[in-house]
Formats: structure tokens, sequence, C-alpha cells
């Protein structure tokens, strides 16, 4: 199976969920208000309790406890309650069963890292739209639960890197391909902006920069994920090529503190995705 087959026949097992599909149409719709959206969203009681935690979490540090739908998607905005949605509905699909074949939490713990990693980054080059960046890090990896549902077993194959490999390597010697291509073409058979996919697809540098500063960011901020998520194998100062931040004005102290300033921001998160 190539790239595209894989993200074909996981659309048919991972359909997006039902709520997000609704709140991508009221994202559309220049009429809707936040009482359509909290409708929505409290038709799903999962999301909804969810989604309050997430409003109150150390991401937004609102200054008040938030204790209405209305007011979390208030203080989130529209996009960030869909795209959590999106997030929250693909976190339900993975099972109990599927822990034998990956590590779950390290999975959540490389995703959650590479958007927050984004979203400092996108900061230090004064990037306005930061929640494009956090949006691109928690689904750059989409592609690894695609592979996992439909070959479990290859999932499984594809975690046996070492510290001589980096994963993308073990992907390809695997499966021929990397996640990011499935994760690429996976998003965009869920209707994802084109623009958004294609810095998805971008996230392994080819010893130069990314062409544009999104997939710079992205690029820089995987690596950096997967340094802290695999601290056994990699390490920063040996493994993140120069190129990565200098393209972006940026220097190996930045990464670190790249890792300081999330620490607080990832616990909220990790326990709102209830890793294991």
């Amino acid at each position: 199976m190539n790239a595209i087959e894989y993200a074909q026949r996981a659309n048919e097992l991972y359909a997006v969920p039902d709520t997000a599909n609704q709140l991508r149409v009221l994202f559309n719709d220049d009429s809707a208000t936040m009482k359509d959206i909290a409708t929505v969203v409290s038709g799903d009681p999962g999301l909804a309790v969810h989604l309050l935690k997430y409003a109150n979490s150390a991401v937004y540090r609102f200054e008040r406890k938030i204790e209405s739908l209305e007011k979390a998607i208030q203080v989130m905005g529209i996009k960030a309650v869909y795209e959590f949605a999106l997030v929250f509905g693909i976190s339900n699909m993975i099972k109990e069963e599927h822990a034998k074949y990956i590590d779950i939490g390290r999975f959540w713990q490389q995703s959650i890292l590479c958007a927050l990693y984004g979203v400092f980054f996108a900061r230090k080059c004064k990037k306005k739209d930061t929640s494009r960046l956090y949006t691109s890090g928690l689904l750059h990896n989409v592609g690894e639960l695609a592979v996992l549902r439909v070959s479990p077993t290859l999932a499984r194959d594809c975690n046996r890197f070492s510290s001589d490999t980096l994963p993308k390597y073990c992907q390809e010697e695997v499966l021929g391909f990397s996640y990011a291509e499935i994760s690429a073409a996976l998003l965009q058979r869920w209707m994802i902006p084109d623009s958004l996919v294609s810095t998805i697809a971008m996230q392994h540098h080819d010893d130069s920069p990314a062409v544009t500063v999104e997939a710079q960011i992205i690029q820089l901020s995987y690596m950096l994920a997967i340094m802290q998520t695999y601290p056994d194998y990699y390490k920063a100062e040996e493994h993140i090529p120069e190129f990565l931040y200098n393209s972006l004005g940026l220097s190996l102290e930045d990464c670190s503190n790249a890792i300081e300033s999330s620490q607080e921001e990832y616990l909220s998160l990790s326990a709102i995705f209830k890793m294991t």
C-alpha cells in the first residue's frame, strides 16, 4: 500500500466525528452564534466536559474560572473549538488494544509537544496566527494512527528505531514512506485547509530549510518533540541540525527555552487527553 491508499483505508475506518463536522459547518457560517456552537458541543457530553477543562487549563491562563460553554467558546474562538473537537475525536479513536502495538502516551507526548513548540517558535518569529502552528503540531502524526488501524504490526515495527536511526527513517524502511505523507493525505480527506496539510507534509527536513517559515517551524518543533519524547535515544545538541534553528534566526538556547516554557501547558494538555 502507498500513503494515499493508507489514508483512504483509514478514512473509511476513522470517520471524522459528527460533532466536528457540524462545528466545521458553523465555522464557515458567518451567521452562526456562540449559542449555536454551544448547542452542538453540548450534544457531545464528553467533548463539552473536556472543552471546559481545556478553556480552564494553563494554555489559556484565564483570570477567572470558566463555567459555561458559551464563555469557553468566546475565550477560545470558534476555530480553536473546532480544532479541539477534531483532536478530541481522534483521541477517542485510540483503543486499549492499540497499546500492545505502540506507546499511546508517547504518541500524545510527541503531538502535544510539537504543537506547543510550534507556538513558542511562531511567537519568537513574530508570526501572528500561532494557532495554525498549534494545529499543525497536534495533527502532524495522525498518519501513525492510520497505520495502527490498518496494519497494526507494521505500526509496531515502525517504532523499532534507535539512537542511530530517527523515526522517519525507520518508517521509510518498513513502509517505503514516512507518516508525514499519510498524515497529509488523511487530513486532506478530512478537509483540513491545504496550507496546513502542506506544512504537515513538509515536516521532515532534507538537509536544508523548508520553503515557508511555517514549515521550518514545524520541522524544528517536530525534531525537538522527538528529542523530548525519546530522551534516551536523542539529544538536541547532537541530533538537531543547526540550520533548522539558524534559518529562523533562533539558537539552541531558544530550543531549551521552548522546552522550559511549555512544561506547564504540556501537563495541562496531557491530563486532558488522558495519556496512558
